[in-house]
């Protein structure tokens, strides 16, 4: 029996050692190779529970996946990399969870990318963890990244059993922070990406913190120490804005026309009013009763201005610039009747050509040309707008009307315009300017001879032959917009008239076509005045429209080319706007 039994561990053994091969013994020998080599993931994950080789084993099957992913040409649906991830994400998110507070960073950190790269609901338990021990004990160096990794994946994810926990993660992290200034834009575009409606409360709130500006500071060292938490501040309330903005709130009204009208927050006003915008007929419904003196946000505005060191009492209601704004992006007509009653009241010359420059953001009626008319005429040349003439300022915001019928009414102007010197013959120039963007062919002769008198023959020649080559085919303009030659900043004055006459002649469908070439337009100033066309063609809003610039938007965003999505910024005003609109 001895002898037996040292001939059967003599056998086992040389089966383990691969001397012998046996049909009958072959399921076994792989089944033991295979715990024992470390080219197989199972090899890795046992070396876990070792202590002294978590680091490695954690790097060792992060390349097991990376190495599936790339013979999978990323396809995290190969059945080959499912089959890894079947075999990985349990033991894995065990061993964070369960030894967040043993592993070392570096493993930890390891551990978590891996998990938050399947995108799998699988890791929802590991992902939690990283932001609830995170917002127990924010940390601050750049080797603590588990929640840049947990929330890109909730970014994808979009996993309301998240959403609680990124809050409070998101409200530890600071902004000036090493980790902050490398992360934080992650985390916002994430929280903006995918939006909680239980959020709400705590973003309102976050808002009505007060934020100190380092310019205010009294001495150097005071400025010093204000830095950081401007800095935490910032991001903290511009994210809650975005959010809001998102979410389409209608309790973050108030809220957001308070940092409007708080002169502390100017950093986060456009923020602010993007949100208000998206948000839509509540934020236009709100920001009207503003337009009254009385209304308890413009007395809040005067407070605040007295706050911020203003000496005396501002004339008339200061608020109304900036509730114009609004109304004016927001782009809804209800706003037009309102509007009208400030310019025909008794209001300042700076504050009336800011409300009618705003008339021409919102689609046009016969009251509202007739409006703009008046207050124009109105205005004395002196009337500067931190520091450009009004007037100048109104004859380019007349374009946005996209009506032909303007254009002897501009050159009429032009021709009548009282005073002397540049800012005179800068309001000439904006009004001939304006016309040659409108004018229709049987216009054109006309509008050529004031500009030629005002000496602007070569703005005349850059758009010449263009019309010449359209006169009222529309679909000629479309063409003449999206050729290469006139992407060129040399021909540029040619796509700028080109897509002004879209708008002037076209309807829906010339809206679609432009749309369709939008994102081949490099020309960053034909992009702006082709979105504005979008805009006007859309009058009532359109859910089509705003998911086709959604789209434009998200692959330029995701474009390794920077200079895509930095030139959406047009593009993203006009979707918010005919989104609220619709």
């Amino acid at each position: 029996m001895l002898r037996a039994s040292r001939a059967s561990a003599a056998l086992i053994r040389s089966l383990i050692l691969g001397t012998v091969a046996m049909t009958s013994t072959v399921a076994v020998s792989s089944v033991l190779v295979a715990c024992g080599d470390e080219n197989q993931p199972e090899y890795w994950l046992d070396k876990l529970e070792d202590p002294k080789w978590r680091p490695r084993a954690a790097q060792r099957l992060t390349l097991f996946l990376s190495d599936a992913l790339t013979k999978a040409d990323q396809n995290k649906e190969d059945p080959k990399v499912k089959a890894l991830e079947d075999k990985l994400v349990g033991p894995l998110t065990d061993l964070y969870v369960k030894d967040y507070g043993s592993l070392d960073t570096a493993t930890r950190v390891q551990l978590i990318k891996l998990l938050a790269d399947f995108r799998d609901p699988r890791t929802l338990p590991a992902l939690k963890t990283a932001f609830e021990e995170f917002a127990k004990r924010p940390r601050k160096t750049t080797d603590e990244s588990d929640i840049q990794w947990a929330v890109r994946a909730y970014a994808d994810m979009k996993s309301p059993e998240l959403a609680p926990a990124v809050l409070k993660a998101f409200t530890k992290l600071e902004a000036h922070t090493p980790l902050g200034m490398a992360i934080y834009r992650d985390y916002s575009e994430a929280m903006v990406t995918a939006p909680s409606t239980g959020w709400g409360p705590e973003l309102i709130e976050l808002l009505g913190v007060e934020i100190k500006n380092p310019a205010s500071a009294k001495s150097k060292e005071q400025q010093r120490d204000m830095v950081d938490p401007f800095r935490d501040q910032l991001f903290w309330q511009t994210t809650a804005a975005q959010i809001l903005g998102e979410l389409k709130d209608p309790s973050a009204v108030e809220p957001l026309l308070k940092v409007l009208y708080t002169p502390a927050k100017g950093d986060l006003a456009f923020t602010s009013l993007l949100a208000l915008v998206k948000i839509g007929k509540p934020a236009v419904d709100r920001t009207i009763k503003v337009l009254d003196v009385k209304d308890s946000l413009a007395q809040f505005y005067l407070a605040e201005l007295k706050k911020a060191g203003a000496t005396e009492t501002p004339k008339g209601n200061p608020a109304v610039a900036t509730a114009a704004a609004v109304l004016g992006m927001a782009g809804r007509r209800e706003a037009i009747p309102s509007l009208i009653a400030v310019l025909e009241g008794t209001i300042e010359d700076t504050d009336k050509a800011l409300v009618a420059r705003e008339l021409t953001k919102i689609p046009s009626t016969p009251e509202s040309e007739a409006a703009f008319k008046k207050a124009f005429e109105s205005l004395p040349l002196e009337t500067a707008v931190q520091g450009t003439p009004a007037l100048a300022l109104l004859a380019d915001a007349a374009a946005m009307f996209y009506d032909s019928t303007l254009v002897d009414w501009l050159l009429a102007q032009a021709k009548s315009v009282k005073g002397a010197g540049e800012e005179k013959t800068a309001v000439q120039q904006g009004l001939v300017v304006t016309a040659l963007k409108l004018a229709k062919p049987e216009q054109w002769a006309q509008v050529s001879a004031a500009a030629h008198d005002l000496k602007m023959d070569d703005l005349v020649k850059g758009a010449d032959a263009v019309v010449k080559a359209c006169g009222d085919k529309v679909d000629c303009y479309v063409q003449a917009v999206e050729k290469s030659e006139n992407q060129e900043q040399a021909n540029q004055l040619a796509g700028i008239k080109a897509a002004y006459m879209v708008g002037v002649l076209g309807n829906a469908a010339a809206r679609d076509k432009v749309i369709e070439g939008l994102n081949d337009i490099e020309n960053g100033s034909i992009r702006a005045v082709l979105a504005r066309t979008i805009d006007f063609l859309t009058p009532k809003g359109d859910a089509s429209v705003v998911e086709k610039l959604e789209a434009i938007i998200v692959k330029n965003r995701k474009s390794p080319d920077a200079a895509k999505s930095a030139g959406d910024g047009p593009v993203k005003e006009v979707a918010y706007r005919l989104a609220a609109r619709s």
